[in-house]
């Protein structure tokens, strides 16, 4: 079990199979313009920069 870097909340990173296009989108957000590893987010807060990118907001939060 990890801990998630955003939110504190634990999550198992073996079942994280989500292979969806705003999760992937978030994993190169969090990996190429954050610097962060996306293995070190959850898999809700991995899609969170992925789906505001698609809406076009600006993510500061990361």
């Amino acid at each position: 079990m990890k801990i998630c870097k955003n939110c504190f909340r634990e999550f198992d990173e073996q079942k994280d199979v989500n292979c969806n296009p705003i999760s992937e989108l978030g994993k190169i957000f969090l990996e190429y313009i954050a610097g962060d590893n996306p293995a070190d987010y959850c898999p809700e807060c991995r899609e969170e920069p992925g789906m505001l990118n698609i809406a076009g907001f600006e993510t500061d939060k990361y």
